[in-house]
């Protein structure tokens, strides 16, 4: 099993760049947690991280972790500073194998195919350094600058839950393609629709319905026919009779329009 290391920069007394309340230490850990996330809920991988809380890891430590374990490949996330904008990655600026090479350059691309056509995030391009974590890896490895904290755009990105999630998904899915991992076979659920609406006040009106009665419900956006549709999920479930009882406690309700979805 493909084995990765996962490394936000920083942490503890080292806090990285800071910007005012913004501190470096805090955002390469919440992308790093997302890509793991990412990376464990769809793929064959073994995920590892260099640390998982707000504390102090050495640069030594860091590798040696990587190397101890044996593992087959290496990110590192970072934040910029210094005023520029933007995103770019890194591999050690010695020799290398020609897979550290293709791996990073599929990395960078699936990573700026999600955040640039979307955020308008610049592309700084790929560029190498002698940089510890890149150096003493035994192992093809990346380093990635993921915005500047010090330039209020980016900085506003990164105060986005939206964008942190969208781009740790591309670095999840630019890591997963570079590895060739294994996707998960997804488990199927069955879900209960009690309605789904156009409009999204009547989503919530019907949700508040629900709730009246003792049943929760969340809703969910998507797109349908090129619609954007809101569906209120009155429960998810692994056992169809068990969607078969909410549906029908649902219809009791006076609810025609509910119906099972079934989804991975």
């Amino acid at each position: 099993m493909t084995k990765i290391v996962i490394d936000p920069g920083h942490g503890g007394r080292d806090t990285g760049a800071v910007y005012g309340e913004c501190r470096e230490k805090d955002f390469t850990l919440q992308i790093a947690l997302k890509v793991r996330d990412y990376l464990k809920s769809r793929y064959v991988a073994e995920v590892l991280m260099t640390r998982t809380t707000d504390k102090t890891v050495s640069l030594t430590a860091r590798t040696d972790f990587a190397n101890r374990n044996k593992a087959n490949y290496y990110c590192s996330i970072h934040i910029n500073a210094g005023g520029g904008t933007g995103w770019e990655s890194y591999i050690y600026n010695g020799s290398v194998s020609n897979f550290t090479k293709s791996a990073r350059n599929t990395i960078h691309s699936t990573v700026m195919n999600v955040i640039g056509p979307q955020y308008g995030v610049r592309d700084r391009g790929k560029k190498r350094a002698n940089f510890h974590v890149l150096r003493e890896s035994h192992m093809p490895a990346i380093l990635m600058e993921n915005m500047f904290i010090d330039t209020e755009r980016d900085r506003n990105l990164l105060r986005s839950q939206a964008f942190i999630s969208d781009l740790a998904n591309g670095i999840g899915a630019g890591l997963a393609k570079a590895l060739q991992l294994s996707p998960k076979a997804r488990e199927r659920f069955y879900k209960v629709i009690a309605g789904s609406f156009l409009i999204p006040q009547n989503a919530f009106n019907r949700q508040s319905f629900l709730r009246s009665k003792g049943i929760g419900s969340i809703i969910v956006k998507k797109v349908v026919s090129g619609k954007t549709v809101y569906r209120v999920q009155a429960g998810a479930f692994r056992k169809r009779a068990n969607a078969e009882a909410r549906l029908q406690a649902v219809k009791k309700l006076g609810i025609s329009d509910a119906f099972i979805l079934v989804e991975r």
